[in-house]
């Protein structure tokens, strides 16, 4: 009876090896083809994620039919209990409702499914009531459309919205996320004990790298000089002078709003007599640290092998360990670290270096399917 009752329908679901599972489902996510109508099901080795138009997924420039299959079998159907997201639209619909409008199916779509809550404030996408019925009831009705905003920020628990736009097309990388609910995008959190601080507006706060910053936090640096030759907001630079305790931190950084946020940071978390601020192209500043360091931190993706020479060459004479951070093919991790360990062999000749050893090889998270962000971790003498 609890099989019948639990299992009511047959479903399309494309099978997926479990270790990609959660980048498949969120690209999936992403453009809307989960069916929110079946729970996901574990089938030991895969992963069967409930879908909706197999055919236009085939389509997609990630699927691939020699990784991805499509396959229709028994699944549970979801409970009545609402998501987030769900409840959201519900809210929405009621205010609607009072004002006499029916919310259609265009207009629910520009809801936000997905958002990244940073203190008060919440990041929504940049789809958020950012379509044509959505202008059309902002120039017909302004209160009724901010009330909608208020609301979406009561559901989400926040008192701030900031929405997202495509990040520049500069060698900053810099925000343009614009503030919808509340005037100021500055932000202070606390992660794993170490303190940020930032403008949403300004700069971009990297979340899913919440793992590396923790394990390079984990990392006993006591009396070790280290250069953060990609420093940013302190994204690394703060978990090394807060918890693993590095002696000093040279920090490398061209965009000076990145740079204001990094001094507020290690002002909160009283390490600034431990910090010094290098600003600039670090291809020239770089330069400048020749022969000081007993660790060196290459933390920008895609790649950081422009800069291999350089951290060699700040590494002092006795030698010292890099960090390696890298987008790598899945397929491709095992010849790149060869590839990485060569170069590195190459560069540390001419510093009369002899001993490169591979220490470590973390796989962060999925940067997009098939594609790893990796950090390798090489120990140079």
């Amino acid at each position: 009876m609890t099989e019948v009752a639990n299992h009511r329908n047959d479903g399309w679901c494309i099978l997926v090896d479990k270790s990609i599972a959660s980048v498949i489902h969120e690209c999936l996510k992403n453009g809307d083809y989960v069916s929110e109508e079946f729970v996901i099901k574990d089938l030991g080795q895969q992963v069967a994620i409930p879908v909706k138009n197999p055919d236009v997924i085939s389509g997609l420039e990630w699927f691939d039919s020699e990784s991805f299959q499509f396959s229709k079998i028994k699944l549970e159907i979801k409970k009545s209990k609402k998501t987030p997201a769900q409840e959201l639209v519900t809210n929405v619909e009621r205010l609607l409702l009072k004002n006499s409008i029916i919310l259609p199916q265009e207009m629910a779509s520009c809801l936000p499914t997905k958002w990244e809550l940073l203190g008060d404030l919440a990041l929504v996408p940049s789809d958020t009531l950012n379509s044509d019925e959505w202008h059309n009831m902002r120039s017909e009705n302004e209160t009724l459309y901010q009330e909608v905003w208020r609301e979406i920020g009561t559901s989400l628990g926040v008192s701030r919205i900031a929405r997202q736009t495509e990040i520049a097309n500069d060698k900053l990388r810099s925000s343009q996320v614009k503030m919808i609910v509340g005037d100021s995008g500055e932000v202070e959190l606390t992660d794993n004990g170490v303190k940020f601080w930032l403008d949403v507006t300004k700069v971009m706060f990297s979340s899913g790298n919440v793992t590396e910053r923790h394990r390079i936090g984990d990392i006993d640096m006591s009396g070790e000089i280290v250069v953060d030759a990609f420093s940013g907001i302190g994204y690394y630079t703060l978990p090394m002078l807060v918890r693993s305790n590095a002696m000093h931190v040279y920090a490398c950084e061209l965009n000076t709003n990145s740079i204001d946020a990094l001094k507020k940071g290690a002002e909160l978390n009283t390490v600034s007599d431990r910090l010094t601020i290098i600003e600039g192209d670090n291809q020239i500043t770089l330069q400048s640290l020749t022969d000081i360091a007993d660790r060196v931190h290459l933390g920008i993706l895609p790649s950081s092998e422009n800069t291999w020479p350089l951290a060699i060459d700040c590494l002092k004479r006795s030698g010292g360990i890099i960090h390696i951070h890298m987008n790598v093919p899945e397929k491709e991790i095992d010849s790149f670290v060869e590839y990485c360990l060569e170069q590195l062999k190459h560069y540390a000749t001419k510093r009369d270096f002899n001993s490169i050893q591979l220490q470590h090889v973390e796989k962060v998270k999925w940067y997009a399917p098939h594609i790893r962000h990796i950090v390798i971790d090489v120990s140079i003498s």
